[in-house]
């Protein structure tokens, strides 16, 4: 085989691990040991980045598919139906498989872990710190000296934080904000552009806007929380004054529960939506708004779907790997 021919089929099968690994990667089911094996994969040779790369940016430039997942759900047209979003709907379950993707691939190319939907997972740091990441959650661990940075890109987290032998503080950068802390008890939760805070034990300070790796934040605007406290901001925005946190509901999943009290119908569903794999889509027509209630498990997350659906007279349909349809 000559040197050409070599260089054809190293290309070939590169394109053809990087299908695969998108493959998985977009399943949400890859563990981590499998992402340690993707990345290694990744960097060890530079075709390799090359493919998946190409591969990832093919699949995250379709922004057509977007635009024809809004006409599927456009109140202008008829219901969703098992039959048209299944038997004639190839192309719905393509945009469907497609707008899923996206998000996704960006948090497994960025993070250093990701929790796959319905699951949680512990993790020790170098420092004697203890985290705790909910279903969905991505984190990047950024310690470097003088710092001990964590970056939380999505999701629960529950950091156990022991005093750092340099003094050192503890620093959780997400939504364009950080929480640092010397020792306690942290919660943190990133949910689109809003980021939750909150004490358990210890006290922090929580600044927003500012970089991430900022070392000299003493003129920054801030925000101290005391244990039971809590405050919220959006990203470049400063955060809310303190207020009472209500620790049961903020740990709940620590103890595999999700309680809803008065939520609106449909924070609820994605609430609950997200301890599964698929995307959860809501029929044209729902009242959004109605307020509903429950305790749920986090392991029977189709269940507690199948109950908030009832409140409206909706049924749950699956369609395994792509979408739970509420119709």
């Amino acid at each position: 085989m000559s040197d050409t021919d070599k260089n054809m089929a190293g290309r070939h099968r590169a394109a053809t691990d990087a299908r695969d690994w998108l493959a998985r990667l977009t399943s949400g089911s890859l563990s981590a040991a499998e992402l340690q094996q993707f990345k290694h994969w990744r960097d060890c040779r530079p075709e390799h980045r090359a493919a998946f790369e190409k591969e990832r940016l093919f699949w995250m430039g379709l922004d057509r598919l977007d635009e024809q997942l809004s006409h599927i759900a456009s109140p202008k047209r008829p219901p969703l139906t098992r039959r048209a979003f299944v038997g004639g709907g190839s192309l719905a379950v393509g945009a469907l498989a497609s707008v899923v993707a996206a998000p996704r691939l960006s948090l497994w190319w960025n993070a250093d872990v990701v929790v796959p939907a319905g699951n949680q997972r512990e993790l020790a740091f170098a420092d004697g710190t203890v985290a705790a990441l909910n279903t969905g959650g991505a984190i990047t661990i950024d310690f470097r000296p003088g710092m001990r940075l964590v970056h939380l890109l999505q999701g629960d987290a529950e950091f156990v934080v022991p005093p750092a032998v340099d003094g050192s503080a503890f620093r959780v950068a997400s939504g364009g904000g950080n929480t640092d802390i010397q020792h306690g008890r942290l919660l943190v939760s990133a949910r689109e552009d809003l980021t939750a805070v909150a004490v358990v034990d210890g006290d922090a300070s929580v600044y927003s806007p500012v970089a991430a790796d900022e070392i000299d934040v003493s003129g920054r605007p801030s925000v101290k929380i005391s244990p039971a406290e809590q405050t919220t901001y959006r990203f470049g925005e400063m955060p809310d004054q303190p207020t009472v946190a209500d620790l049961e509901m903020l740990l709940a999943w620590r103890h595999g529960r999700i309680i809803l009290e008065g939520k609106p119908f449909a924070a609820a569903i994605a609430e609950i939506g997200r301890y599964v794999p698929e995307a959860v889509i809501l029929r044209p027509g729902v009242d959004r708004d109605a307020r509903v209630s429950g305790i749920f498990s986090t392991t029977k997350p189709l269940a507690a779907l199948q109950s908030i659906a009832k409140t409206q007279a909706l049924s749950v349909r699956r369609i395994p790997g792509i979408a739970i349809v509420l119709a």
